[in-house]
């Protein structure tokens, strides 16, 4: 059998592999928070913008709201953040971090921040933001590309 060379890897195959990797870390990582990584995205969201909504969070992600609503109950079991009714949407509710949220999120972004220095040693502060912008083009691509093709068009 023929190793396989990273070079030989696509792009999403590349993707792929930093998105699952980061997950075990974060897996290990995150145990004595009961936080899953999965949970994350909705999680630090919340605790950037005070009274956003589930709606708004599957919008910034391009998620469907079935899968932030079972990060947001996951978070909510666990008394990291709470929901409020929105005033001006009945069927909506407004997500905060709970007491309990604000004192382990320094903890969580201590566990973010020292996988991006760990996968990041070695690459220049210019090029991680070279590297960033790259990536945000080719999600915007990847999202405009995915919108042109739906329905098989």
């Amino acid at each position: 059998m023929q190793e396989i060379n990273i070079r030989d890897i696509p792009l999403g195959g590349l993707i792929s592999i930093i998105y699952r990797s980061r997950n075990i870390y974060l897996n290990n990582m995150l145990k004595m928070t009961g936080i899953s990584p999965g949970q994350l995205f909705a999680f630090i969201t919340i605790s950037k913008e005070e009274n956003i909504t589930q709606e708004r969070i599957a919008g910034i992600f391009y998620m469907d709201k079935g899968t932030v609503a079972r990060a947001v109950r996951k978070l909510e079991d666990s008394g990291y953040i709470c929901r409020t009714p929105d005033p001006e949407n009945r069927r909506a509710h407004m997500l905060c971090l709970t007491s309990e949220g604000w004192k382990v999120l320094p903890v969580i972004e201590e566990i973010l921040n020292k996988w991006d220095r760990d996968v990041s040693d070695g690459i220049s502060g210019e090029d991680m933001e070279k590297l960033y912008l790259m990536l945000r083009r080719i999600c915007e691509k990847s999202l405009l590309t995915g919108q042109d093709n739906q329905g098989g068009r």
